[in-house]
């Protein structure tokens, strides 16, 4: 499949509103991230137009299938500032617990804002491993502290397919400079609006 029938697959669907150019720049990668987020796990959120993506459209396509209910509604609940959030969702943010509805507190703006940022300085798809946290599933995680800036919607584990860990610290380190703290995993980063503090992990 060419690049210029994948970007019309896309359109097809409202995803891409470009050029059908065979070009694959920056709209055409977000809508696939978008497409993805809508029809298939949040493992696979990765903005790459490959096989699995492919298979996946083209089967949503024939089937007439809806895309997942939380992706079509109007999040009523987000703050006005989301609106000027251009990679991420509300959503990506929850506490996957199951029991606490999501958000026992809500994602902090200069933490989005700043997660926002890092996305763009790298320039790869970046996945929210944890935000919010209630509680009890912060309790439920090895290793977690007890007081963890997650449980106030203050920091976001971040993953990237097609970047490694360091090159995520580096785009961090480039957005947050001297404030707030970047923990470097094997698995990517922690980033939080807390006091300065670099780690390893």
């Amino acid at each position: 499949m060419t690049l210029k029938q994948k970007q019309a697959l896309l359109a097809y669907l409202d995803y891409y509103d470009g050029q059908l150019d065979g070009l694959w720049g920056e709209k055409s990668q977000r809508a696939t991230i978008d497409f993805q987020r809508a029809y298939m796990e949040q493992t696979e959120v990765d903005g790459i137009f490959g096989a699995a993506t492919e298979k996946r459209i083209l089967e949503v396509i024939a089937t007439g299938e809806k895309p997942k209910q939380e992706s079509v509604q109007i999040d009523t609940a987000a703050p006005g500032w989301w609106k000027d959030i251009r990679y991420f969702t509300r959503a990506e943010f929850r506490c996957p617990c199951g029991k606490c509805g999501g958000f026992p507190v809500e994602p902090d703006e200069k933490l989005v804002r700043t997660v926002d940022a890092i996305r763009a300085k790298l320039g790869k798809p970046i996945t929210i491993n944890s935000g919010v946290r209630c509680q009890e599933h912060n309790d439920e995680l090895p290793g977690s502290a007890k007081n963890s800036y997650h449980l106030k919607g203050m920091a976001a584990d971040l993953h990237c397919n097609t970047a490694t860990p360091a090159e995520m610290k580096a785009a961090a380190e480039a957005v947050m400079g001297k404030t707030g703290g970047i923990g470097l995993y094997s698995w990517g980063i922690h980033v939080d609006v807390g006091k300065y503090s670099r780690w390893n992990g």
